[in-house]
């Protein structure tokens, strides 16, 4: 959608691109920091049961992604 949108209201492709990287980027680096927190969380070997519950709260508050 947003980048039919860059599209249809930029001049020419190089313009909509970039306004496509602009309004794109916040939300991707979001999901890219989220991510590595995530397989952080996932992988830790100390305090199992905090691991645990705080990945549990994180699938519960954060659902399914998109």
């Amino acid at each position: 959608m947003e980048l039919t949108r860059a599209l249809t209201a930029a001049p020419d492709a190089p313009a909509a691109l970039r306004a496509y990287d602009r309004a794109r980027r916040p939300a991707t680096q979001r999901l890219v920091r989220t991510a590595r927190l995530m397989n952080r969380m996932a992988h830790a070997r100390r305090l199992p049961g905090l691991r645990n519950a705080a990945m549990r709260t994180a699938m519960t508050v954060g659902g399914a992604l998109g």
